[in-house]
């Protein structure tokens, strides 16, 4: 069996997410044989990180420049290393020389850990039994991007949703929906607490195909009323921060 995970370069995650990449290639048993990072490093992060932190997200602006740091020391290539997985970088999932990779490797499975990639569907049908996304909302209502972060806002539980991915955004089967906390209003702390959850259910499914030889049985993601979300501006910093999240 063969897995390979895709990641960005560099988010906004306690330690730029490298303690749940180790956790998954630490527990995978050589199943997970690659890891590609989507290159995303800019250095207007900078400008970005010192704004959240004047705006009162001190903990994310902090940890953005923390971050920043990391991905340019590569600690996900020194992890590689150390699990003896092979590690590679591409500007896009979607560009031919991924592609090719992809194609090289006949991989079984892909799995998306927080990318903001929208997936074309040459990279969607390369490996056997398809693409994954760890999609961090409770699906199928709750869809966009930073869905916990609203929900804990709003005093409702947040988790994370394993679904199949199609060329719709949040789009194909459920595979599995996690819940997390509905209580937790420092959301960096709630970041700290998805980790071993995320491992969790990545080990779990990877456990299942091994045994199976497929993917579990999904449900379809529809709903009569979809909620969407994306990343907040300065204007909703200041909304979350008024209601009681410590950012």
């Amino acid at each position: 069996m063969k897995v390979v995970l895709v990641t960005s370069q560099l988010n906004y995650m306690p330690s730029n997410y490298s303690k749940t990449i180790e956790g998954i290639l630490a527990s995978s048993n050589g199943r997970i044989t690659s890891l590609i990072e989507i290159e995303n490093l800019d250095y207007s992060y900078i400008k970005s990180g010192l704004g959240l932190i004047y705006y009162g997200a001190r903990n994310f602006g902090s940890q953005l420049l923390k971050n920043l740091l990391q991905a340019q020391i590569s600690s996900k290539k020194s992890l590689c290393e150390k699990y003896n997985v092979e590690h590679r970088m591409f500007k896009s999932i979607n560009n031919s020389e991924a592609i090719q990779y992809l194609e090289s490797q006949n991989f079984d499975l892909l799995i998306n850990l927080r990318t903001r990639c929208i997936y074309k569907k040459k990279a969607l049908s390369v490996t056997r039994l398809g693409c994954i996304n760890i999609h961090h909302g409770i699906l199928p209502k709750y869809r966009g991007t930073m869905c916990d972060l609203n929900a804990l806002s709003e005093g409702r539980v947040a988790g994370f949703s394993m679904h199949m991915m199609d060329e719709k955004i949040d789009n194909g089967d459920i595979i599995k929906v996690v819940e997390v906390s509905s209580t937790e209003k420092n959301y960096f702390k709630y970041l700290s607490l998805t980790e071993d959850y995320e491992v969790k259910a990545i080990v779990e499914l990877l456990d299942y195909i091994s045994s199976h030889n497929r993917l579990p049985e999904g449900f379809k993601n529809k709903s009569e009323e979809s909620i969407y979300t994306k990343t907040p501006d300065i204007k909703a910093v200041k909304k979350y921060i008024k209601k009681g999240i410590t950012l």
